[in-house]
């Protein structure tokens, strides 16, 4: 659960957003007719004794000559200018509920809630009262309010309620709740209000990405984003597509599932369904690898509007992938800033999280900042963003331009883990097993293991798949080793592949059949596994599951090589090296073809 000063702080600045925005405010001069005369206090009171001795005496009293009485004075009390100018009816706009005063619905993630329905109104008068009108809590009358550049201050019978006011928008910092108030004519579009089914986004995103009072809750996360969708909200169809491409394993079947919900989010609006589908795209998650269609769909989100979508550019430029594009770290921040731009929780977060990717690997006109780059991911970590406390975390665990520190870490990983990242969740699990910062624990290593296998991290399923294959920190189990060795060859992993086809070749948990043990090496070998094309080699040279073919065999060895060279696998460069020279000992080939095998990689 997030804690609670963050939510304060957030909220701090939401209120603060009339003032931060920027808005010009024009002054109001105070004209010939603005102030209007007032009798003295001495002259009411002169009436008023005159009034008395009226009243109360008998006989009239001696006259005085005209000489002999001084005449009334008068003065004039001008208007407050500031009232004058502020005065008017300021109709309900939206609401936001206190996230201090109301745990259960608090949330970094928090937005005003449309009620632009009449049900609530500011009424402010130049003579200072007023009327505070509440059809669902109750009117009550303004006995004061006052007006001080852009602060207001309402006096109700039971308390004081301070705001602010600027291009006739009103913000009231009420007990528990914020009230936004327009005039006719104003444009509140600076509120960020939502309806209430968007509002059951937000509410899935705070499951989603645990920085809701509850935390991480991928269910309930689901179960917003239906309600949304079903109320025809756009974004509640992206949330879902997110779930079944981020989080869920099992393959192209997940996919295809998401790309049916990015489309549904496209065709009523919303155009962060492109950016969906653009990171399939990116990532061949379930679809070919297509990085211009990827692009492509990010510059469509970022032209409709979305600003994540500028956020998504800038990652592959910085990566060089992007078309028409030279890899550019200042390109990269540019769009970033874009990025900065949007209201949107996440669209900022991740922002400011690429930014500090662009420092950490700078391209050739950016210098490497790590100050930089940390400075970026606090920002983004300290809105609750659970990827960029495990991004940190990456950069003390690997020592990536920062000094390696496992103890640092872990202490990452665990605050990205605490609201729902799998990979940092995995993270954890690769500490414990292998004693990284901390005493080796298979049980905890298995424990995360097993948890960011089941929010959607294929690597954990791998790792959930050797610990049950071997009995580290559970009972072995092959059964269950082979089905999550499955599922992580499924999403792609090239070494789950390796393992499965050991399950298939020694007949564990598996009928024996060498012919799949050989298709699940070709396959991990295509995902560039040299274990796999050393393994693909030896069925070729052996016959074992494929036709005995010592070209082919020769192919694979070499391609073996490569990818053992690429990767710094000595071990496996060595084996494919030495059994190259022992098929040219026996004649199973010619120097000459081994040469212009092993060539094809490295010339």
């Amino acid at each position: 659960m997030k804690n609670r000063s963050s939510s304060k702080r957030y909220l701090a600045i939401l209120f603060a957003v009339l003032i931060s925005a920027g808005m010009i405010l024009s002054s109001c001069g105070k004209s010939d007719d603005d102030s209007e005369t007032k009798k003295s206090k001495k002259t009411k009171k002169t009436e008023i004794s005159e009034v008395i001795e009226e009243t109360e005496s008998e006989t009239p009293s001696e006259t005085t000559t005209e000489s002999e009485t001084e005449p009334p004075e008068t003065t004039t009390e001008p208007s407050d200018p500031e009232r004058v100018r502020l005065a008017g009816t300021y109709e309900g706009y939206a609401t936001q509920t206190k996230a201090e005063s109301h745990p259960e619905k608090g949330s970094l993630n928090n937005y005003p809630i449309l009620r632009n329905d009449g049900s609530f109104r500011l009424v402010l008068n130049e003579d200072g009262t007023g009327k505070w009108e509440d059809s669902m809590n109750g009117s009550y009358d303004i006995s004061e309010w006052t007006a001080s550049g852009n602060s207001v201050t309402v006096t109700l019978p039971d308390r004081t309620v301070p705001g602010t006011i600027k291009n006739d928008l009103v913000c009231m910092n009420d007990t528990d709740i914020y009230w936004y108030y327009a005039k006719d004519g104003a444009d509140p579009s600076i509120f960020n209000a939502i309806t209430s089914d968007e509002a059951l986004v937000v509410t899935g995103d705070d499951y989603y990405f645990g920085i809701g009072p509850e935390g991480y809750d991928l269910e309930k996360a689901r179960a917003y984003y239906q309600s949304a969708a079903d109320a025809g909200v756009g974004k509640g169809y992206y949330g879902l597509g997110r779930i079944y491409a981020d989080r869920m394993l099992g393959g192209g079947g997940q996919r295809t599932t998401a790309i049916s919900y990015y489309d549904k989010a496209i065709e009523l609006g919303c155009p962060y369904g492109y950016v969906g589908k653009g990171r399939l795209y990116e990532w061949g998650n379930g679809v070919d690898l297509d990085y211009a269609t990827a692009f492509q769909f990010y510059k469509t989100a970022a032209d409709n509007g979305c600003l994540l979508g500028y956020a998504c550019m800038a990652f592959m430029i910085q990566d060089g992938v992007a078309p028409g594009y030279a890899r550019n770290g200042q390109t990269s921040i540019e769009y970033c800033q874009k990025g900065l731009q949007s209201n949107d929780w996440y669209d900022q977060v991740y922002s400011m999280y690429i930014l500090g990717y662009t420092y950490v690997y700078p391209r050739d006109d950016l210098a490497q900042d790590t100050n930089k780059a940390v400075e970026w991911l606090v920002k983004a970590s300290d809105m609750g963003f659970n990827q960029a406390m495990q991004r940190i975390g990456d950069l003390y665990f690997y020592g990536t331009n920062i000094s390696k520190d496992y103890g640092t870490a872990i202490y990452w990983y665990q605050k990205a883990y605490e609201l729902g990242d799998p990979r940092a969740t995995r993270m954890l699990g690769h500490c414990y097993t292998n004693g990284y910062g901390t005493s080796v624990n298979y049980a905890e290593g298995f424990r995360y293991y097993k948890e960011s296998a089941t929010n959607g991290d294929a690597i954990g399923a791998y790792n959930l798949a050797i610990c049950y294959e071997y009995g580290r920190g559970t009972d072995v189990n092959m059964k269950e080793a082979f089905d999550w060795m499955q599922i992580a060859a499924d999403e792609k992993i090239a070494e789950a592949y390796c393992e499965l086809g050991f399950f298939y070749e020694e007949g564990e948990a598996v009928a024996q059949d060498f012919t799949k043990a050989f298709d699940c090496w070709v396959k991990g070998s295509a995902l560039g596994s040299e274990d796999c094309s050393l393994y693909v080699a030896e069925c070729y040279l052996d016959g074992d599951g494929v036709s005995l073919n010592y070209s082919k065999a020769l192919d694979f060895y070499a391609l073996g090589m490569s990818q053992a060279y690429n990767h710094g696998n000595s071990e496996t460069y060595g084996y494919c090296q030495q059994d190259i020279a022992w098929m040219v000992e026996e004649g199973y080939i010619t120097q000459a073809q081994a040469d212009a095998a092993v060539g094809y990689y490295f010339d």
